[in-house]
C-alpha cells in the first residue's frame, strides 16, 4: 500500500476525510484497488466501508482497532487515530471541545498552528471585533496595540489585541499594506470543521454576556436593546426566522455601503429567538 507513506494522518483531525483520501491516494497509485479491496484489508462488508467514507455512518471500536493493524500505526499515531474517532463521534459541545483539544495536543506544532488560530477565531469574542476595528482604528503594529485596547468595550489588554491581530493577518483575514497600516481583507473564513459548532456556542455566549453588560454600561442613546416576548405557533417558526435573515441582509448591505473612512466605531448586533415554554402535546 503505496499511500501509507505519502498521507500523514496528523494534517487530518476528521477520520473519514483521512480514510477517504487514503482511499484516492492509493487508488490512483494502484487501479486495482477498489472499495471491495480495502474492506476486505480491514476486515468489513464493503457496502459498510462506503457508508463510513460518504459521512453517514461510524466505525465500531472493533474497526478502529482494524483500521490501526492495517496502517500499521505505532503507538502515538495508533492513539490519534482513536482519539480522532471520538472527535468525529462527539454528540454535545463539551465532547467536542474535549476530543479536539485532545487532538491538537497529540498534533506536531506544523500540522496544528492552523487550526488553532481559526479555533481561537471562534473562540475569542474580541478577535471578530478587532478584524472590524482595523477598518476604523489606524493600527500600525503592536505599539499600537495598547491604544487599541483602551478604545475597546470593554477594555483589552495590548497583549489580546495584539493576539488577536496575529491570528487575523495568519489566516488571511487581514493584511499590512505598504504605507504599514494593517487592514482587513475582503476574505471569509470558511470551515466545515466539528468543533465549529461547539465554539460558535461559546462565542455567542460571550456576546449575550456583552449585551447583558451594556445594559447597565452604555448609555442608552447609544444602544438600542429591546425585547419582545410572544406566543406562536413552533410550526411557524420558519416564517419568523426567514424575517431575521432578511433583516440581516439589509443591515449588511446599509453597513456595506459605508465607506470605511467615515466609521468611527464598532458595534455587536445580536439577534436572540429562544423558547421560554412548551405547551403539552396530547
Amino acid at each position: 500500500m503505496l499511500a501509507r507513506n505519502r498521507i500523514n494522518i496528523y494534517d487530518y483531525s476528521d477520520y473519514r476525510k483521512f480514510l477517504l483520501d487514503f482511499y484516492e491516494i492509493e487508488k490512483s497509485l494502484d487501479p486495482t484497488f477498489s472499495y471491495r479491496v480495502f474492506a476486505t484489508a480491514v476486515e468489513m462488508d464493503a457496502s459498510l466501508l462506503l457508508k463510513i467514507l460518504q459521512g453517514k455512518r461510524h466505525v465500531s471500536p472493533k474497526c478502529v482497532e482494524s483500521f490501526v493493524q492495517f496502517f500499521r500505526f505505532k503507538e502515538a499515531k495508533a492513539e490519534y487515530f482513536r482519539e480522532m474517532v471520538a472527535y468525529g463521534k462527539a454528540k454535545n459541545d463539551e465532547q467536542v471541545r474535549k476530543h479536539f483539544e485532545s487532538l491538537q495536543k497529540m498534533r506536531p506544532a506544523a500540522s496544528r498552528e492552523l487550526d488553532e488560530a481559526r479555533y481561537r477565531y471562534f473562540q475569542q469574542w474580541y478577535y471578530p471585533m478587532i478584524r472590524s476595528a482595523l477598518d476604523v482604528f489606524d493600527y500600525h503594529g503592536s505599539d499600537d496595540a495598547a491604544s487599541l485596547g483602551e478604545s475597546c468595550v470593554p477594555k483589552l489588554t495590548a497583549t489580546q489585541v495584539q493576539n488577536a491581530v496575529d491570528a487575523l493577518l495568519q489566516l488571511g483575514l487581514a493584511e499590512q499594506r505598504k504605507d504599514g497600516r494593517i487592514v482587513p481583507t475582503d476574505a471569509h473564513l470558511k470551515t466545515k470543521e466539528h468543533w465549529l459548532s461547539a465554539s460558535i456556542s461559546d462565542y455567542q455566549g460571550s456576546l449575550a454576556e456583552l449585551a447583558r453588560k451594556s445594559i447597565a454600561e452604555t448609555p442608552k442613546e447609544k444602544r438600542d436593546i429591546s425585547t419582545l416576548t410572544m406566543a406562536l405557533d413552533s410550526k411557524q417558526i420558519d416564517k419568523i426566522r426567514e424575517i431575521l435573515a432578511e433583516t440581516r441582509r439589509a443591515i449588511v448591505n446599509v453597513v456595506n455601503a459605508m465607506p470605511s473612512e467615515i466609521c468611527d466605531s464598532v458595534y455587536q448586533l445580536n439577534f436572540q429567538l429562544f423558547p421560554m415554554m412548551k405547551k403539552e402535546e396530547r
